[in-house]
């Protein structure tokens, strides 16, 4: 995506180049990753991209920290867009709608680069059906309920190797393969692709797991289920921003919703285990919808 805008960048001085005028030189901006203002700040969060405007014109989305060339001096409007791997998509980036453009004022001066420290913060408007404090699972933790009924199996909260605080781990052996846990119902999420919904996590494993959405329209009513997403291993503790507009709306219009983990360890190609105990660790859940 960088390298298109680069390219235009080019196209713009070849066109230049050829005409009678001199070659304008341009300003640099340096954007500088974002400031967070919310609980974790950004080291809490893995904003990767700044989507920039000045004086209106869309100049790009860049890699964090960018400098971007900019064709304009004096004091100039800039806004800058906080972006996301959307669905942990590498090759995808877009602009986060969750969080505020960060908009302001600038003097630029050709051949000189100016830096800019942009903030953002989660959008006024935005509804958290948890409390952002009980998705650390450190206080008044959103309640959990182990799902596969097999009592050798479940979740902990626990400290060790925890992002922050507490965290909750999930395991599965060879003898127990299965394991199951869903989050406490929500209500009022929306259910069509007009309101977007999105969920933030932290996750470490050493096995593959995957996400699901529950939903029903109330105590003995009939459960549906949609996959959302399948996280691969890591050893390192990972942020992810995952759209579930989308899978909301295979649900149809129900009127609660679950969070459901499952880890389901499993023999590789050969048949064999490559690990005896798989574990799963997570974190910081943040659900949110317009």
């Amino acid at each position: 995506m960088q390298i298109r805008y680069l390219l235009g960048g080019a196209l713009l001085f070849v066109f230049a180049a050829c005409s009678d005028e001199r070659e304008p030189t341009p300003a640099y901006l340096r954007v500088e990753p974002f400031a967070v203002e919310a609980l974790g700040g950004a080291e809490w969060q893995n904003i990767t991209e700044a989507w920039v405007y000045v004086n209106n014109v869309f100049l790009g989305g860049y890699p964090l920290p960018a400098l971007v060339p900019v064709l304009a001096e004096d004091t100039c409007q800039v806004l800058v867009f906080p972006g996301v791997k959307e669905n942990g998509q590498r090759l995808t980036p877009s602009v986060y709608p969750m969080m505020q453009r960060h908009e302001g004022k600038i003097v630029l001066t050709a051949a000189q680069t100016t830096s800019l420290k942009p903030t953002t913060r989660y959008l006024s408007e935005l509804r958290f059906p948890w409390s952002i404090e009980r998705g650390t699972f450190d206080a008044g933790v959103i309640v959990l309920q182990d799902r596969d009924d097999n009592p050798n199996t479940g979740f902990e909260l626990v400290t060790e190797d925890a992002f922050a605080g507490r965290s909750v781990r999930m395991r599965a052996d060879t003898a127990n393969r299965l394991n199951d846990v869903a989050t406490e119902p929500v209500e009022g999420l929306p259910t069509t692709s007009a309101r977007q919904t999105w969920l933030e996590l932290h996750r470490k494993n050493d096995v593959p797991f995957e996400l699901w959405l529950l939903a029903d329209d109330g105590p003995g009513t009939t459960e549906y289920s949609t996959s959302v997403f399948l996280f691969n291993p890591t050893d390192t503790w990972r942020k992810i921003y995952l759209n579930l507009t989308e899978p909301l709306t295979r649900l149809g219009e129900r009127k609660r919703h679950r969070l459901f983990f499952r880890l389901a360890h499993r023999p590789n190609n050969t048949g064999q285990f490559e690990k005896a105990v798989g574990t799963v660790l997570f974190d910081n859940l943040r659900l949110m919808h317009f």
